[in-house]
């Protein structure tokens, strides 16, 4: 049975939180020069004591180059922290089938390192594909903040798109697979400067963490929805699931993993022991080796065993009365808090919710979606807090 252990955990987490693994895992972030410069325009999303939140609108313009076409259209918004007010917004028009396909694509759950990965380091490029010239096929590129025009455009490959673009944290360095599978990495701050590769791929993704590639992941969990640990030793998948990094491939393929369950034993898979009562959720982020913070219908603090054997506690953070289905979360940089993003009604509420006993969520502000005149836009993510 888990044990409520909520004060003493809270204060094990305010005291000792790292913001490592939702900033983007383990791996040492080689620095890289800044990229060229977009044209300003307007105020400069990255600050101090601020949150960011970016959303998709799918095909909300008209394409430059067809008739008939349109074009997604990516909004990247920064806010203040204290009282919720828009400090920048800025807005990235991708050209014909260019995508952000973790914005723009079929919603879903992802973590907080993934979603800090679609940015580099001072939010001026975020990660996508683009079609490769002649129109072979998609390449991985980054696009300007705010404009959304290519940098150091897609290169040629021997087959296939390439696909899972992610910046390594800190940097200017994409990391992509290639059509062909090839772990492939290039900077970006760099023009010109040559693709470095990384090895084959069993699989068309893989999970960034530092500068590390995970190759395997389970069935159940995109790439996007797998949090690593901040020694690199261990990742949680959605649903929740967890697995090692020397764990063998599945038998079913192998780009895949079997994972131990966390909760009750199913489909002839283990469950991870004292996991019986464990609730379901996605993870958003490791906070130490062995604390994972999780969502679902509401916040969830996990805290395992030193050998990640057994789920020692799982605490609900919300109260009753502040239960929120919540799309996304992130750590502030010292660790001592945590902001998230839940939808109530026709708008997105951006919350903060301090790790100390007896803290309830307060209201820093709303995001206001969806915008007079946008039509579907997806829900919007939060991206970092700074």
């Amino acid at each position: 049975m888990l044990r409520s252990a909520r004060r003493h955990l809270l204060l094990a987490v305010a005291a000792a939180l790292a913001l490592s693994a939702c900033a983007g895992g383990t791996g040492p972030a080689t620095p890289s020069a800044a990229p060229p410069a977009a044209t300003p325009q307007g105020p400069a999303i990255a600050g101090k004591d601020r949150v960011v939140v970016a959303w998709c609108e799918r095909f909300g313009a008209p394409s430059p180059v067809s008739a008939d076409g349109k074009v997604h259209v990516i909004t990247v918004e920064a806010l203040s922290v204290p009282d919720g007010a828009r400090i920048a917004r800025q807005k990235v028009t991708l050209p014909e089938r260019g995508s952000v396909d973790a914005l723009c694509g079929q919603p879903r759950s992802t973590t907080a390192a993934a979603d800090r990965a679609l940015f580099n380091a001072d939010f001026t490029l975020i990660a996508g594909t683009a079609p490769r010239p002649g129109g072979d096929g998609l390449g991985a590129t980054a696009f300007t903040v705010p404009g959304g025009t290519p940098v150091d455009g897609p290169k040629p490959a021997a087959a296939g798109d390439d696909s899972a673009p992610a910046f390594q944290p800190g940097t200017s360095v994409l990391w992509y697979a290639t059509g062909d599978r090839q772990v492939t990495s290039r900077d970006l701050g760099t023009p010109g400067a040559a693709p470095t590769p990384h090895g084959a791929a069993p699989g068309v993704d893989f999970v960034l963490a530092g500068d590390q590639p995970w190759l395997r992941r389970p069935l159940e969990s995109k790439a996007d929805q797998v949090a690593v640990s901040p020694d690199g030793q261990v990742a949680v998948g959605t649903g929740l699931s967890l697995w090692h990094r020397t764990d063998p491939a599945s038998s079913y393929a192998a780009e895949y993993v079997e994972p131990v369950l966390i909760g009750r034993a199913a489909n002839g898979r283990a469950a991870l022991p004292g996991s019986e009562h464990a609730p379901y959720c996605s993870p958003i982020g490791w906070t130490s080796d062995v604390t994972l913070f999780c969502g679902g219908d509401n916040l969830y603090l996990l805290t395992f065993s030193a050998d990640r054997g057994r789920l020692e506690t799982a605490t609900a953070l919300l109260p009753p009365a502040h239960f929120r289905r919540v799309d996304s979360a992130a750590l502030a940089p010292d660790g001592r808090s945590l902001a998230y993003l839940a939808s109530e009604d026709e708008h997105t509420v951006l919350y903060r919710l301090d790790l100390a006993p007896g803290a309830v969520p307060s209201v820093v502000g709303s995001i206001g979606m969806p915008p007079e005149g946008v039509v579907n836009p997806l829900t919007p993510r939060l991206i970092a807090w700074l």
